[in-house]
């Protein structure tokens, strides 16, 4: 592939604080402040509380290309003028798909190499290396000395693309499905249960993709989820899930039937906390099937996971004393609401701890907040990777 003369940054991903967006306007701003314009062309995907922000940039500068949210077959059809993906999210990400797509259109990744993706990230590319003191300058000025360097043809990009590529290679469905095969053993019939099946999230849409693998090789997959049609219900539900997880008997009785229907050997869990709650779970606790469940993220053990900038943030073990502690907060209203998610993951965390046989996660660093939490032998968990959509 030629060299372009214009360097192409992508994005994709909600635009939100959690995910770092607010660090790319700042950047953006600091071009326009320093330059009078973009010395790149930026291709966004995806909306979210940003979005007006950045309408108001592609509104005047035609240098950003905002196309709002879209599947990942469509961006994909950009990713061979792109050079580099843009990822600074803050927070402590368990495992970024976002990041590992993107290594696998050979896309190299711009991130803060912490956590689940630190083997992902070259240390030239690494926020966290970069010069100054606070994050947004660093972020800056290494996008600025990329900018540079490309202008100067100082980047062989082959060779980037190539590093990248092959860093995805270790996370292919082949890879995955090797494993799941350790795990599970021949082909039979597994159910999925998850509080959501819709395709609004890509970790929605992960669990089809499971599916998908294991009915490749012969498994007979059922998906247990709840079916949300638009984002407000989603929104409503994200605002109220505590009042949905507490006493699901709604589930409780659709679950039942469906095991009894389906009658599986193995129930695998792929999120739990939201709306699902303990009760399903503890209803399925004396079925003979072989339970195994996947923690996504740190809902389970924080009270604002999205608020996590370091594994020590994470209190262990998960008891009512370090809980609050880790809501970092003296507001009463703000207790109260971190008090009642405790019950709600307290309760939940006896019954997986009594009914699972095996914890999956995505990311190593985790075992010893699963660990630690729930007071659990490491022999029960398992580090299960995710895999390239």
């Amino acid at each position: 592939m030629e060299k372009k003369k214009t360097l192409w940054l992508l994005y994709f991903g909600r635009l939100d604080d959690e995910k770092g967006f607010w660090l790319i306007l700042k950047m953006l701003n600091c071009f326009i402040k320093k330059y009078w314009t973009i010395p790149f062309s930026f291709y966004v995907f995806w909306k979210w509380k940003y979005t007006q922000e950045l309408m108001n940039l592609w509104q005047k500068y035609s240098s950003i290309h905002f196309f709002g949210r879209q599947p990942l077959e469509n961006i994909k059809r950009y990713h061979e003028n792109c050079q580099f993906c843009l990822v600074p999210s803050t927070f402590l990400e368990t495992f970024w798909l976002t990041a590992l797509n993107s290594l696998s259109m050979w896309i190299p990744v711009i991130w803060f190499a912490k956590w689940g993706l630190s083997q992902f990230i070259e240390k030239k590319y690494n926020i966290s290396n970069a010069e100054w003191k606070n994050n947004s300058e660093k972020f800056f000025n290494l996008i600025e000395s990329i900018v540079k360097d490309f202008n100067l043809w100082k980047i062989d990009f082959e060779k980037e693309k190539e590093k990248a590529f092959n860093t995805a290679k270790k996370y292919t469905t082949e890879k995955r499905y090797e494993n799941i095969q350790e795990l599970f053993g021949k082909p039979k019939r597994i159910l999925l249960v998850s509080d959501f099946k819709s395709k609004l999230w890509w970790i929605e849409t992960y669990i089809h993709d499971v599916a998908d693998i294991l009915e490749d090789k012969w498994y007979e997959v059922k998906i247990y989820g709840t079916e949300i049609p638009n984002w407000l219900v989603w929104n409503l539900i994200r605002k109220f899930w505590l009042l949905l997880s507490m006493r699901n008997f709604v589930d409780w009785i659709k679950l039942k039937h469906t095991v009894r229907k389906f009658m599986p050997k193995i129930i695998r869990y792929h999120s739990t906390l939201r709306r699902l709650g303990r009760y399903p779970i503890k209803l399925l606790s004396s079925h003979k099937s072989k339970k195994f469940v996947m923690y996504h993220d740190l809902w389970y053990f924080h009270p604002y996971p999205s608020k996590v900038t370091n594994e020590n943030m994470v209190k262990t073990p998960l008891n009512l004393k370090n809980f609050i502690k880790s809501a970092n907060t003296k507001n009463p209203i703000k207790i109260a609401a971190v008090f009642f998610k405790y019950i709600s993951v307290k309760l939940l965390s006896k019954q997986l701890k009594k009914s699972i046989d095996l914890h999956l996660i995505p990311s190593q660093f985790m075992e010893k907040i699963i660990s630690e939490s729930y007071n659990l032998n490491p022999k029960k968990i398992k580090t299960l990777s995710h895999f390239i959509q």
